[in-house]
């Protein structure tokens, strides 16, 4: 370069806000600033997307049009994301000190240099960039270290982040290394003194200038970005996340450029001794020729910079590898306007949903215990998103608040209570037990209802459950623990049968009388269900033992019932904390039932197929390891069956499709905050799967943190259910 341009040069480096005029020049040359970021990261995204298709084939969900990575193995997300991580920081490493070249060049006066000589000679300062960089990693977490050192000792966040921004902006100079490297041809190490030695006499304008060009700007460019797209949902999110970040990327990278350059040459050319003007003079004489004049216009950059935006939200759009898809609502994020009706008020703890049931129309029922503050309740949505929801007490005289409660849905959407009520006579008191029908309006008892059980002395020891029958009647399954001499006892089950759902004319039949080691008053070991015609089954779990009773029968009547034991007494050490245990059952149409259970030895998932009516021939599946929730099973149109449960330790709620004694697995949504307490399952009006869930810190009387979700596959495929 000759003299004269470079005394131009040094005094058009040496003008003041540099922030700004750095900012100017990226923003006129921004296409030759950006070349060399879509001519690395486009084809490498291309790349990386198509290798983590195998990940993304078993574990990628499409949630309210919105792309996740649901079950994936932890190992196998921990090494593809290192290997992307590694990839892409090796890319940043070419990217950047190319377009600091091109920068100088711009910065100088001259003609941009062209991506491919930028990146040519970036390739051979890349070993000392990679240097850089880990440099970088080690001095990140050592400040992160301190940090969390000042949090620790003072316990305050104020100290703590004193010490975390001081030490930040004292780092500031080292990002003057990348120019060195790539200007000067210095080793790493002598790149970061290089970078300190510039600023010696202006540290606070020169460390203010990298912080402001560097972090604060993009940073409150991205802040605004994020907050314009807070109301966005679904695929037009999708989209707009996919453009951001496609085009903020390579743009955001120009702009850090533009101010590390521009900063590294204004304090060269600042200095008056002669050694720095040479520098000067040998960092402008030695960038690369730009050879002949070839114009990038932006038209030719704009696709591959939209590009992946428009990838990224095409396939959560279309979804042409035909990922699970599914509807997911918060219902909590606004439910002071969902129950705020001025009748019921509000109280809904995390661990109060018991059942999930069809609703009238399109709607959704659940069951709701209230315990001892109040009394039980139907929560409905109209839909199965649950965006509108109600809670419907079932206020009556003299309830006992304390005990829990049976439910069933009727076919009209209904949902049926069992209620226990006092009574007393003189010095004589008991409860008896009745019904109580929701709807929209109130729960009251049926007109012409009789009591399905006129007196019981110690109604908190008698576990019950309640199933419909296909002809509009009900079918109440009690667990009587009765003595059999020595110290032992046997539960002895009971059905009451109702012809209709008012109950008027209650029949109660004992069908079976099975070893009990002991009873802990848990409503959720005993369940019933009723096939397709008319038969009622019973499972029944041993909270002592974990042995799991089956009593199954042919006839709504059950005059020859029959029993079998397909889960043997299992030998636990006893504790004072019982494992959660909990035993649930559904009937295929062709009348051979399922059960799904936590064991009592580990609180793991199971599975039972049973291959026989009486299910004396079954097969167990292992579903899972510890869970929190109790696994719900559900029979689908298809006669499919369908089992949800939680796997605690991965944080997904999964959905399996079972059938022939195997079940294929599913991860269908994520936990935020831990696994809940409530884990229930239904089919819509459409036949799909709904599964009503509770994301909490694991505290049944912690409200702040948890959160009740309504998720809908959409489109499980029927392949999912042969595994």
């Amino acid at each position: 370069m000759r003299s004269v341009e470079t005394v131009d040069a040094r005094a058009r480096l040496g003008r003041p806000f540099v922030v700004g005029r750095a900012s100017l020049a990226a923003l006129r040359q921004l296409v030759p600033l950006v070349a060399p970021a879509v001519v690395v990261f486009a084809p490498l995204g291309l790349i990386t997307a198509l290798a983590l298709l195998p990940l993304l084939s078993g574990s990628a969900v499409v949630r309210n049009g919105e792309l996740e990575i649901f079950g994936a193995e932890p190992g196998q997300l921990l090494v593809s994301g290192a290997a992307v991580l590694v990839a892409f920081t090796v890319a940043q490493a070419v990217v950047f000190p190319a377009t600091v070249l091109i920068a100088a060049s711009l910065q100088a006066g001259g003609r941009p240099v062209s991506a491919r000589r930028a990146l040519g000679v970036s390739l051979r300062r890349l070993p000392s960039m990679m240097l850089l960089v880990l440099l970088a990693a080690l001095v990140f977490a050592l400040v992160v270290a301190a940090g969390y050192a000042a949090l620790t000792v003072t316990g305050s966040a104020v100290p703590a982040m004193i010490v975390f921004v001081g030490l930040a902006l004292f780092t500031m100079p080292a990002l003057l290394a990348v120019p060195a490297i790539v200007l000067e041809g210095r080793s790493a190490i002598g790149a970061v003194g290089r970078g300190y030695d510039l600023v010696i006499g202006h540290e606070p304008s020169s460390v203010f200038t990298l912080a402001c060009g560097v972090y604060v700007i993009p940073g409150v460019v991205s802040a605004a970005l994020d907050a314009a797209m807070a109301g966005l949902h679904g695929p037009a999110l999708m989209y707009a996340t996919g453009l951001a970040g496609g085009v903020l990327a390579p743009v955001g990278t120009a702009f850090q450029a533009s101010v590390i350059t521009r900063q590294f040459l204004h304090r060269l050319a600042l200095r008056p001794d002669p050694v720095s003007a040479e520098e000067l003079d040998r960092i402008l004489a030695g960038l690369p020729d730009t050879g002949p004049r070839r114009r990038v216009r932006f038209p030719l950059v704009l696709p591959a910079l939209l590009l992946p935006g428009l990838v990224h939200g095409g396939v959560a759009t279309a979804n042409p590898f035909g990922w699970l898809e599914t509807s997911e609502t918060d219902v909590t994020a606004a439910w002071w306007n969902a129950f705020g009706d001025g009748t019921d008020g509000f109280a809904l703890r995390a661990g109060d949903l018991r059942a999930l049931y069809a609703g009238p129309g399109t709607g959704l029922v659940a069951l709701v215990h209230g315990g001892f503050q109040q009394p039980s309740a139907m929560f409905a949505c109209a839909d199965a998103t649950c965006r509108r929801a109600r809670l419907r007490h079932a206020h009556g005289a003299n309830q006992d608040l304390g005990l829990e409660p049976g439910g069933a849905a009727l076919p009209d959407g209904r949902l049926v209570l069992t209620s226990w009520t006092r009574h007393h006579a003189e010095w004589d008191t008991w409860k008896r037990l009745g019904l109580l029908i929701c709807d929209q309006r109130a729960c009251l008892p049926p007109p012409g209802g009789r009591p399905l059980i006129s007196r019981h002395d110690v109604a908190g020891l008698l576990p019950l459950a309640m199933s419909a029958r296909p002809d509009g009647g009900l079918v109440v399954a009690t667990a009587e623990q009765v003595e059999s001499g020595r110290g032992r006892y046997d539960a002895e089950i009971s059905l009451i049968l109702c012809a209709d759902p008012a109950c008027t004319r209650p029949v109660s039949r004992k069908v079976a009388r099975i070893p009990s080691g002991g009873y802990y008053p848990e409503s959720k070991t005993l369940s019933v269900a009723v096939g397709a015609d008319g038969g009622p089954v019973v499972a029944r779990m041993d909270s002592r033992t974990g042995a799991i009773h089956v009593i199954s029968c042919d006839t709504p009547a059950c005059a020859r019932p029959r029993v079998t034991r397909p889960v043997p007494p299992q030998a636990i050490e006893r504790t004072r904390d019982t494992p959660r245990h909990a035993v649930a059952v559904a009937v295929r149409p062709d009348g051979r039932p399922v059960l799904a259970y936590q064991d009592i030895r580990d609180s793991a998932a199971r599975f039972v197929d049973c291959r026989s009516r009486d299910c004396a021939r079954h097969v167990t599946v292992t579903l899972s390891g510890e869970s929190y929730a109790p696994p719900v099973p559900v029979i689908d149109r298809a006669g499919r069956v369908l089992v949800a449960y939680q796997d605690a330790v991965r944080p997904y709620v999964m959905l399996a499709t079972c059938a022939e004694g195997r079940c294929a697995r599913t991860a269908v949504t994520g936990t935020r905050n831990g696994p809940g307490d409530v884990l229930a399952m239904a089919l819509d009006q459409a036949g799909r799967p709904v599964i009503l869930w509770t994301d909490d810190n694991g505290s049944y009387f912690s409200d702040g943190r948890w959160s009740l979700l309504v998720t809908t596959p959409l489109n499980l495929p029927l392949s999912r259910a042969e595994g």
